[in-house]
Parts: structure tokens; C-alpha cells; sequence
């Protein structure tokens, strides 16, 4: 299940890559009005790196953590 989990996340890590123009405009415009957005605008465009990043760490830790669940 933990593989099953990790192996999703860095898919849509790799799709929101692929369609970053798509989804980000749109994550853009929402931010746009608080003075928060303003402070998440410069973390929005490594947000697949993230996911990519959590979903492979979630991977290998069930290969590396022996019994994990």
C-alpha cells in the first residue's frame, strides 16, 4: 500500500510538470488576492519537485526500513 502511495505521488508530481502552465495560472490567479498568496507565490513552482521528492523518499523507505508498514 505504502508503494502503491509513493508510486501516485510521484506520478502527479511528473503530471503537474507536465501540465504546470495548466494548473498554475489557476493557482496564481487564486493567490493573487491575499496578502498570504503573495508569500505562497514563491513556493508554488516547486510544489511537483515536492511531491516527486516525498513520493520517492516514501519508496525507498520501505525497501530500506525492512518490515514497515
Amino acid at each position: 500500500m505504502k508503494q502503491l502511495l509513493a508510486v501516485a505521488m510521484v506520478m502527479t508530481g511528473l503530471i503537474m510538470v507536465i501540465f504546470g502552465s495548466t494548473w498554475g495560472s489557476v493557482v496564481f490567479e487564486l493567490l493573487a488576492d491575499s496578502e498570504v498568496g503573495a508569500w505562497l507565490e514563491h513556493f508554488v513552482p516547486f510544489l511537483p519537485m515536492a511531491i516527486i521528492g516525498s513520493g520517492a523518499a516514501l519508496f525507498v523507505s520501505n525497501r530500506r526500513g525492512g518490515r514497515g508498514g
